[in-house]
């Protein structure tokens, strides 16, 4: 006996997969009737002007439609971008003193409007500080109300402080009397964005995380350098042959060995495609992802030293230190040689530059019977455009100027020959105006707003 197929299968079948395309049909007509909606923000530290944001929508957008939103204050800004990744960037030359508040419109490339939001922003950086006090010195975070905040246990020194880039943390170098070295981490939550202004606030305190714990003179030397993808460079140098050690700690908090010899401290790109390595010859630039960056190495021969990265433009400042103990500052662009911006017999303590490296900052200190430290503002050909002298004070061993396009501030510390102690001191970027506050420190950095909201959902649900 034969069997044959019921002729209502294949009908049956058929039917449900007529079905099935008919329903996706109707589910996608319904997808493109529906507005698009926010996806999510996030504050972009790769900026060329004062501060950025990013902002992705549901679907592709009419850029022109999406920069009819509203920022208040009503900054000059501009989009930047195509399809559903957009940036507002706000122009630089303008400080921001204060939340931004961002209300979002536009219209998809079918017409189809989206529904109006509001984000609230706030691009100031915080301010970073190690306090000295009777026990030791100990790392501090000034919050919005003028109060200081710890964010770790006092030490007997701290050598170095290392802002993450993307603000998600700091990391400190510390020593004490019996040559023990430790490199801690406090990781930081931000709360630089938020749908609502009362979101908006100081970072709140995560863990604080040991990444090393040397014993007594086991480590010669111990340095840190971050990027603005928020990954931590860890540079360890023993005494024993062969002890030296160097990794990387990205964001998930995984760590990545690089197999380097280094004559000096290490330094990451801020754009986070590779490191500056100081060698007896010069100074390489190595890739960190040798497969994709094609795995070549640059160097530039020479004693010099890196100053400051133009972390919007891929350009640094370099000090070149030559036989006839004269010394230079060097701007570098991609793609040329070293620029020479300023030649002279002064030492150079500390460097500067905008994010666009259209402007450049030095303190120069005089080895002469008076010692006085002389700050100049540069253009990017060397010209002077302003100068002015520091007065009764002095960059404190070991300060940085530390450049902060959201104000368009330089910050440092000073210290009267005399005195104990540094202060904090703030200098404007375009007039070189100097406000030394009464807080007493050794280092001072800028901690970066940072974050992002992902927390927008389809309005049509």
């Amino acid at each position: 006996m034969t069997l044959q197929a019921s002729p209502a299968r294949p009908r049956l079948l058929f039917g449900c997969l007529a079905a099935l395309a008919g329903l996706a049909v109707v589910q996608q007509q319904i997808l493109l009737r529906r507005p698009p909606w926010l996806h999510s923000v996030a504050i972009q530290p790769l900026r060329s002007g004062a501060a950025a944001l990013d902002v992705t929508f549901s679907r592709p957008m009419n850029r022109d439609t999406v920069a009819a939103s509203s920022l208040a204050p009503d900054l000059s800004h501009s989009w930047l971008g195509r399809q559903n990744r957009l940036r507002l960037l706000v122009d630089a030359g303008q400080p921001i003193e204060g939340p931004l508040r961002l209300g979002l419109l536009g219209q998809d490339l079918r017409q189809l409007s989206l529904k109006r939001q509001v984000v609230w922003w706030n691009p100031r950086p915080h301010l970073l500080a190690v306090v000295p006090s009777a026990d030791g010195e100990q790392l501090q975070l000034r919050l919005r109300d003028g109060r200081w905040q710890p964010l770790a246990p006092v030490q007997e020194r701290i050598l170095q402080i290392e802002p993450l880039g993307n603000g998600t943390g700091v990391g400190l170098v510390s020593d004490d009397s019996e040559a023990r070295q430790r490199v801690l981490l406090r990781h930081l939550s931000q709360r630089a964005l938020s749908i609502r202004e009362q979101g908006l606030g100081d970072p709140d305190l995560g863990s604080l995380e040991e990444l090393e714990s040397g014993a007594s003179g086991s480590l010669l030397f111990a340095h840190l350098s971050s990027n603005q993808l928020g990954e931590l460079l860890v540079q360890l140098g023993g005494f024993e042959p062969e002890s030296d050690r160097v990794w990387i700690q990205s964001r998930g908090n995984e760590q990545r060995e690089l197999d380097l010899e280094a004559s000096g401290p290490l330094r990451l790109l801020p754009d986070g495609n590779g490191l500056v390595l100081p060698s007896y010859d010069g100074l390489e630039l190595l890739p960190l992802n040798p497969s994709l960056d094609g795995g070549s190495r640059q160097s530039l021969p020479g004693s010099r030293e890196v100053k400051a990265f133009c972390s919007g433009s891929g350009r640094a400042l370099l000090v070149r230190h030559w036989p006839d103990y004269r010394r230079s500052l060097e701007l570098v662009i991609p793609a040329r040689p070293p620029q020479q911006v300023w030649l002279g017999e002064a030492g150079v303590m500390a460097a500067a530059c905008d994010n666009g490296g259209d402007r450049l900052w030095l303190v120069l200190r005089d080895a002469g019977l008076r010692t006085e430290d002389v700050l100049l503002q540069l253009n990017s050909e060397g010209r002077e455009i302003r100068r002015r002298s520091l007065g009764p004070w002095r960059l404190s061993s070991g300060s940085e100027l530390d450049y902060d396009p959201v104000s368009d501030r330089l910050l440092t510390v000073v210290q009267k020959p005399e005195a104990d102690h540094g202060r904090i001191a703030l200098i404007a970027g375009s007039t070189l105006s100097l406000e030394v506050l009464d807080q007493p420190a050794v280092l001072a950095r800028w901690l970066p707003a940072g974050g992002a909201l992902t927390d927008f959902s389809d309005p049509t649900r």
